[in-house]
Parts: C-alpha cells; sequence; structure tokens
C-alpha cells in the first residue's frame, strides 16, 4: 500500500500484519530497501517483516467474531503509521504512533543512511543484539 491507501477487509477470519518499506530502488527481484528490506521480495509473506519497521497487524473476524487491530514499535520504528476502520459495523476507533520518532531517539538505537540521515530507530534489543531489553 502506498501512503494514505485503504485496503477492503475480508468478510472471514483473516490475521495479517502490514510493514512500510522506504528508501526502496530496484524492482522485482532487485528490490532493496533501507527499511524492512524483504530479500528483494516487495512482500515478507511468511517471513515477516524485517526490522527495523513500524507494524500494524490485524485480525478479522476471530473468535466470536471479533476484530482487533493495533500499530506496534516494539521491533523498531521505521515511519509513522495508523490504523483507520471505516465503513464497517461496530465502534472502533483509529489506533496510531503517527510522530516521527526519529527525532528523538538516542544516538545508539539509530540506523542510518550512508549520507548520515536516520532512516530509523531500532529497539535496544536490535541495537545491542541481546533479548533482555
Amino acid at each position: 500500500l502506498l501512503s494514505h491507501k485503504s485496503f477492503p477487509a475480508s468478510a472471514h477470519p483473516w490475521s495479517g500484519s502490514i510493514w512500510a518499506h522506504t528508501g526502496c530502488t530496484g524492482a522485482g527481484a532487485q528490490l532493496h530497501c533501507a527499511t524492512d528490506d524483504c530479500s528483494g521480495r516487495l512482500q515478507c509473506s511468511e517471513l515477516g517483516g524485517a526490522v527495523p519497521a513500524t507494524l500494524a497487524w490485524v485480525n478479522l473476524h476471530h473468535g466470536n467474531d471479533q476484530t482487533s487491530y493495533g500499530v506496534s514499535v516494539v521491533d523498531d520504528f521505521n515511519v509513522g503509521l495508523s490504523v483507520t476502520p471505516h465503513e464497517g459495523r461496530g465502534n472502533y476507533p483509529i489506533l496510531a504512533c503517527r510522530k516521527n520518532l526519529t527525532e528523538t531517539c538516542p544516538g545508539e538505537l539509530q540506523l542510518r543512511s550512508p549520507a548520515g540521515s536516520i532512516l530509523a530507530c531500532k529497539s535496544g534489543c536490535e541495537a545491542f543484539r541481546i533479548d533482555e531489553l
């Protein structure tokens, strides 16, 4: 999806995640991205998203027809992201992390481009390669 785009929700049980690729060059099997690179693929599919990436997740029509969704920066942050339900039944709020967290990202967590610009803010676990944070 491009920025500010929507997709129709399934009428059947479905779960999925969406990650934002940034700084991409090439196409097809030669696609490479500065953040959320999926080894030359646009869709990460079973690979899951590649860090660093802001994540949106959706679970539709599960257990008693319940729907849940959210935005997560637990694995890192690369872009602001929001999930905005529309044209559906129920009262579902907009969930988002719209602030640019790279503006306040500590130096040791920053992922920088070769030119020096901040591309993403890594989690402590990713930056220090430990599972204890």
